[in-house]
């Protein structure tokens, strides 16, 4: 098999071509890569603030054919069309059973570890285990939880929809956990994959005035398309100031996306009093972010951290949206690039040039 691996932090990703993978076990499934998104979340790995040890292959936004499924699997069968999501639920736990699958205990507790449920992996180089980042997306095949899997109907492009495993996913938990009313002042901090996505799930919705904060004009222009009333250049303008003479005082709720600590005070600092700020936009995992404690508290502020959407309940919804026409992921993409090209790729999503870059295998 044929992968791109990180060998060191900061360091080009190296492609391998005699990588082993092994057959899935209980409750796995190997998928057949099609194609695979790039996320930030991936960079954050490759750049060690996201501390999974190498050797490591990354990629979690996975669309391909299931080759193979391991004992007890019943969802998916070999020969399926299938998107894979960033969360792999092992469906047992407490947080799995009572409805809230996207905050799985048992995966948290490998998450950051690169294995599989059972504290191992399944690829390997010359005998040692090579980890694997919430699937590991990036090579030929891969083995993942069959929970984290959705069939995809046979009309939907499954290259089109690679995306909905993260950005897709991430931005429907976002909403859903906001509870917009119809009408509802948004303000969306970040225009990359999630927070395009956070955009046209809001107007699906119902939201009303929908702010979205960049510092791109190209990705502002394209939040405009999808679906933003209005958008800010935090570069241009006071982004604060702004949000608050839209919204007469500020936004009924502010839609992290940043994910770093400008972009996180500027959402505590944009929303209304009584209003919520929800959280999605992931820093280094040691990151500190001061708040003015004495504001949020006095505002009556409610702060909402959200990890993603549940993969076997909300995956399919989005599926429909897509059927529908109220949510397009092809929006997001805006490169295809070979598995060898994989480090161009990586370079132009740090430079801000790029929103999703699709991987293909073949």
């Amino acid at each position: 098999m044929k992968g791109a691996v990180l060998y060191k932090y900061n360091e080009p990703l190296k492609i391998e071509d005699n990588l082993q993978i092994q057959s899935p076990k209980e409750g796995e499934v190997k998928v057949k890569i099609v194609a695979t998104g790039m996320c930030h979340s991936d960079i954050n790995v490759f750049e060690g603030k996201t501390p999974v040890p190498p050797p490591v292959i990354a990629g979690h936004e996975i669309a391909g054919i299931v080759e193979e499924v391991g004992p007890g699997v019943t969802r998916v069968k070999p020969g399926d069309r299938v998107v894979s999501a960033f969360i792999h639920p092992c469906g047992k736990c407490r947080n799995c059973i009572s409805g809230h699958e996207n905050l799985c205990e048992t995966f948290s507790a490998v998450r950051l570890k690169g294995t599989m449920m059972d504290g191992t992996t399944r690829v390997r180089l010359d005998g040692k285990e090579v980890r694997t980042f919430l699937g590991g997306g990036f090579a030929e095949y891969a083995v993942v939880g069959e929970n984290a899997l959705t069939v995809v109907p046979p009309e939907v492009d499954l290259e089109k929809i690679a995306v909905l495993g993260c950005a897709g996913l991430t931005g429907y938990g976002a909403v859903n956990s906001a509870k917009i009313e119809p009408g509802e002042s948004v303000a969306v901090i970040g225009v990359g994959g999630v927070g395009l996505s956070v955009i046209q799930l809001l107007k699906a919705s119902g939201a009303g005035r929908i702010i979205a904060v960049g510092t791109k004009k190209w990705k502002l222009d394209r939040a405009i398309e999808l679906g933003a009333t209005d958008v800010v250049n935090s570069k241009e303008t006071d982004p604060i100031k702004a949000i608050k003479q839209l919204t007469n005082g500020g936004a009924d709720v502010v839609i992290e996306a940043g994910g770093n600590e400008e972009t996180i005070k500027m959402a505590m600092d944009s929303v209304r009093i009584g209003g919520r700020v929800v959280l999605v936009g992931l820093p280094p995992v040691n990151a500190m972010i001061p708040f003015r404690v004495a504001s949020i508290v006095r505002n009556g502020i409610t702060i909402i951290g959200n990890y993603g959407g549940r993969p076997r309940i909300d995956m399919p919804r989005l599926l429909d949206l897509v059927r529908l026409g109220k949510y397009d992921p092809s929006k997001l993409i805006t490169g295809r690039f070979k598995l060898e090209e994989i480090n161009e790729a990586v370079k132009l999503l740090n430079q801000g040039e790029a929103i999703r870059s699709l991987i293909i295998p073949d």
